[in-house]
């Protein structure tokens, strides 16, 4: 009986998918070609949709800094601070690709060229930009050598005392963030006009704006890399989510409607600014920290097993901002965009001293890490 329910659902749903099928497939034309409704006197677009091709190149680099501070009890009550330090990032990544478009959607693949930014190093994006909302899915995964240092008392301190070692091994960073906006003036501002072809800014034009952002990241560091090095923690995870606002513009110092069919001329030049502050609500955090056993025989010290603290961190204050400049010049469009972010967490309970492998004259352990990134990119289209 469960059979023939569970054959009968299924043949239903097949059925619906086939009855939908025309309507998603015209749905999903409808979104590719479908002209924005805009303010013509501020903004100009196409007539209809249009096929684009583009050349793009990008310089970016991405990173992970941890932070442990401590004090240090000693005998005559003397109390002396220290700082440990992690930190993975990756040389300067660059990058040339293509991206085709159509309407409202853009595809886009690149290779890294020259020296390698990393010993490995994988990513993925995915977005769309309208003039009212956008959203856009970045996934990056960065294997090199992790960096460790250990900082106790000031340099001129007889107890100073400062290393720095780095890893034969890699640890390994992955982060993932999915962010989106709302635009409010989105019949005279057109947001996407300094970053994709579709849109021109015919005047000076600005707007506040919604931002939401989601971003899970983690730092895997080997137990063989953290015995050889001075972590307290040897492997992070966090995961954010984060809601704010901010002002973007479009300052258009020179703009001139296209003529003819092939919309000759050079046109248009548009700068982009824009800062949008968010407030990270939800800050999770764990934090592992790897057990070791010395074998007798070999003096070599192997992972017998792993504590784990599971937190929630400090709401923090963070920031995503972006500059952008174009030109457009007959069907060609020029457009050159820099994008910055900075997530910071920290807590004061990231663990639990008393449970690890730390001398009692150790104390008031305190934590906090920055994901960072920028990007560069250079891109130029033609419209057919």
């Amino acid at each position: 009986m469960k059979k023939l329910i569970t054959l009968i659902l299924l043949f239903c749903s097949v059925a619906s998918l086939h009855a939908q099928e025309p309507v998603f497939l015209q749905k999903a034309y409808e979104f590719l070609i479908k002209r924005d409704d805009v303010d013509t006197t501020r903004i100009y677009q196409p007539s209809k949709a249009c096929l684009s091709l583009g050349l793009f190149t990008t310089g970016q680099k991405a990173g992970f800094d941890v932070d442990v501070d401590f004090m240090i009890d000693f005998s005559d009550n003397e109390r002396i601070a220290g700082l440990s330090q992690y930190s993975l990032s990756e040389n300067l990544c660059k990058k040339i690709g293509l991206e085709v478009g159509y309407g409202n959607v853009g595809l886009g693949y690149s290779l890294e060229v020259g020296p390698r930014s990393a010993w490995k190093k994988s990513a993925f994006g995915l977005g769309i930009m309208g003039k009212s909302w956008g959203a856009k899915f970045n996934y990056s995964k960065i294997s090199n050598p992790f960096i460790s240092s250990m900082t106790i008392g000031q340099e001129d301190d007889e107890s100073y005392f400062h290393d720095e070692i780095i890893t034969e091994e890699a640890a390994i960073l992955k982060n993932f963030t999915a962010d989106g906006y709302y635009v409010f003036n989105n019949m005279r501002f057109a947001y996407p006009a300094a970053y994709k072809i579709g849109l021109i800014q015919r005047h000076t034009a600005g707007s506040w704006m919604l931002t939401a952002r989601y971003m899970q990241g983690s730092l895997y560091n080997s137990p063989e890399a953290s015995w050889d090095t001075y972590n307290m923690l040897d492997c992070f995870s966090t995961m954010q989510a984060s809601i704010g606002g901010g002002y973007s513009v479009n300052f258009v110092p020179w703009h001139k409607d296209p003529t003819g069919p092939r919309d000759e001329g050079l046109r248009n030049l548009t700068i982009n600014l824009t800062a949008m502050p968010v407030i990270t609500l939800v800050n999770y955090l764990k934090t592992t920290s790897y057990e070791y056993d010395l074998d007798d025989e070999s003096g070599d010290f192997h992972k017998t097993g792993e504590k784990v603290w599971k937190i929630w961190c400090y709401p923090m204050p963070n920031y995503i901002g972006s500059a952008a400049i174009s030109l457009t010049m007959w069907r060609f469009f020029f457009s050159t965009q820099f994008t910055y972010n900075r997530f910071y967490f920290r807590s004061r309970d990231a663990f639990d001293a008393s449970q690890m492998d730390i001398p009692d004259y150790v104390d008031d352990l305190g934590f906090r890490g920055t994901f960072h990134d920028w990007m560069l990119k250079g891109t130029l289209v033609y419209r057919f």
